[in-house]
């Protein structure tokens, strides 16, 4: 048997001891294990793995204490011994532990009794990304506490489980300020996380886990209950964070010194739903960190800026014109009325005596470029209707998207239908449409679609915003109501995304996709080179037959988002900016609003 009991050597030292044991066909390998919860994704992890890579064979064994058992079960690849004598903190002997268990040393043919992978696997800070495994049979454990859904659901960890570092926990005074902030928002459910309940909270909106649960249910709990968590450098936080799974969360996490835990980890989370937005005490104090900077990170200000907090235009020297200056926009206008009750281009629909063309054209400087997408459907009459209207007074280029076949329930074809809003990037490009906006100097494009007479093709706040960010897409949404039928804002690989509102099991987002963009000229030319998928939508189709249920493919504008090197988002009221005409039902309503805001003005 070949032994090392090293606690500190060179990282190189762990590389030639696992290719000595290759060379000797040493495949048995003890771990001898008493460190933190934490340290399981942060150490154990990066050091399973590098023993995989020498020895693809390997059987790996650790010896650990008890209320380790179920952090260790997340980790692939191994098998536990459990002492139950081991606490933390205290003196271990693997011999003696192997021989209270009944298990011959010379089972393993390498023994690590005190690896220290901050030493030994110190590569793999913002390189290696930690996967702890989950199984899906572990979301059933958070029903036996009865926790309804009812509520806006925020975990909380009031102190770490280690004893050593106080430097790492948030003050009791600190928590009580922020829990009387949060039962001010109402409709919020707080659940304390921890192994040891030693502060007592006793608002009504708090419900004390503490003690109550295994890891296993606590992270199932966290997963499937939770929208936001927010949390000290602890096992916990560890341990959640790199749980490889699918699911929309926000952390928070608290730190008096950035030097440790994830964040000296420095790789985002398998979880691509995960927003990370980590608070850093000034002076590695902690208690600097405001219960209000906490209530600002949980409810989002960061995956979009509100609009009264982006730069205002008066603070620019100049005009409207000089804001929009080389800005064009697109209309997208491919579809026609049928959902309306109307055989014609849905942008000749009329609310308040106007079309929805002019709605959307009386808001352009006449000094500003504008196309819009047609479809081989709907061109002839759209380009006839403007023509006879003289254009609004507005420059207008023409453009027409692909069309493909509606199928019946049979997935028979029964006619052609446009291809979504996806087809913009590459009809732009091949119809020479953003070429001819390129020679007058354009670079930048506001695009908004037809149906929504509140959309702003010519939005100043939102080009200088996208301007002064210097991004390739800049999303325009808004508050999100609970299950409303529109695009969410996620996170994927640490960059905003929309997930369409058909993909979402359990809504938790906060924001709404208006399907208001601008986008760079530079980044719809990259664009136009991807092949999106298509997805297949089931609409209601009107012809001269009648209507009737059809399926047709789309691609859609959101799904290029994740090639552009950077996405922001500006957050508008929703009274603003969105009101789409979507079915004859809510012309009412629509009208509404904007007589409403006519007399604002």
């Amino acid at each position: 048997m070949f032994r090392t009991f090293s606690r500190r050597f060179l990282p190189n030292r762990l590389d030639w001891i696992l290719k000595r044991a290759a060379k000797r066909g040493q495949r048995k390998i003890l771990i001898c294990w008493n460190r933190g919860l934490g340290d399981i994704p942060l150490g154990l992890a990066a050091l399973t793995y590098r023993i995989f890579y020498f020895l693809p064979d390997a059987s790996i064994c650790i010896l650990t204490r008890p209320n380790l058992r179920e952090g260790f079960s997340l980790l692939k690849g191994v098998t536990t011994l459990v002492d139950p004598a081991w606490k933390r903190g205290q003196p271990t002997d693997w011999k003696q532990s192997l021989a209270k268990l009944g298990i011959p040393e010379a089972e393993f043919d390498l023994v690590l009794e005190k690896p220290s992978p901050s030493d030994w696997c110190c590569w793999q800070h913002k390189t290696f990304v930690p996967r702890l495994t989950w199984d899906p049979q572990h979301d059933a454990l958070c029903q036996k506490f009865n926790l309804s859904d009812a509520f806006f659901t925020i975990g909380v960890q009031v102190e770490a489980e280690t004893n050593y570092g106080l430097w790492r926990n948030w003050p009791e005074y600190r928590w009580k300020e922020f829990f009387d902030l949060l039962a001010a928002k109402g409709n919020v459910r707080v659940l304390l996380f921890g192994f040891e309940a030693r502060q007592f909270f006793s608002h009504p909106m708090v419900i004390d886990l503490r003690g109550k649960t295994t890891l296993l249910e606590l992270l199932s709990i966290i997963k499937n209950r939770c929208s936001a968590i927010v949390l000290p450098d602890s096992g916990i936080l560890s341990s959640f964070y790199y749980l490889d799974v699918v699911c929309p969360m926000r952390i928070v996490s608290l730190w008096a010194d950035p030097r440790h835990g994830i964040l000296k980890q420095g790789v985002a989370s398998p979880n691509p739903q995960v927003i990370h937005m980590p608070l850093i005490g000034e002076q590695k104090d902690l208690s600097t960190v405001t219960p209000q900077a906490v209530i600002e990170a949980l409810f989002p200000k960061q995956l979009a800026t509100p609009l009264r907090s982006c730069t205002k235009r008066e603070e620019v020297i100049g005009s409207s014109e000089m804001v929009l200056a080389k800005s064009g926009c697109v209309i997208l206008a491919g579809g026609q009325g049928s959902r309306l009750g109307r055989m014609e281009p849905k942008g000749l629909f009329r609310i308040l005596d106007k079309s929805l063309f002019q709605h959307l054209l009386e808001k352009v400087p006449v000094s500003m470029p504008i196309a819009i997408m047609t479809s081989p459907l709907n061109h002839r009459e759209t380009v006839d209707y403007l023509e006879r209207n003289e254009f609004f007074g507005r420059q207008i280029t023409f453009f027409q998207q692909e069309v493909v076949d509606l199928l019946n329930e049979n997935y028979q074809a029964v006619g052609v239908g446009p291809n979504g809003n996806g087809s913009l990037y590459r009809s732009l490009v091949e119809s020479g449409t953003l070429e001819r906006f390129e020679n007058v100097g354009v670079d930048t494009l506001v695009i908004v679609s037809v149906d929504n007479p509140l959309a702003d093709p010519a939005d100043e706040k939102l080009v200088l915003f996208h301007r002064q960010m210097e991004t390739d897409v800049t999303i325009k949404c808004v508050e999100r109501k609970k299950n409303e039928s529109m695009g969410a804002l996620g996170v994927r690989q640490n960059k905003l995304c929309i997930v369409e509102y058909f993909a979402i099991e359990e809504d938790k987002f906060w924001f709404s996709y208006t399907g208001q963009v601008v986008l760079s000229s530079r980044f719809i030319r990259k664009a136009a080179c991807l092949n999106l998928p298509y997805h297949w939508v089931r609409k209601k189709s009107r012809s001269e037959e009648g209507e009737k249920w059809v399926w047709k493919r789309e691609r859609f504008l959101f799904d290029a988002f994740s090639s552009a090197d950077s996405v922001k988002a500006l957050c508008y009221p929703r009274e603003m900016c969105y009101a789409p005409i979507k079915v004859d039902e809510n012309r009412g309503a629509v009208e509404t609003l904007l007589q409403t805001i006519q007399r604002a003005k």
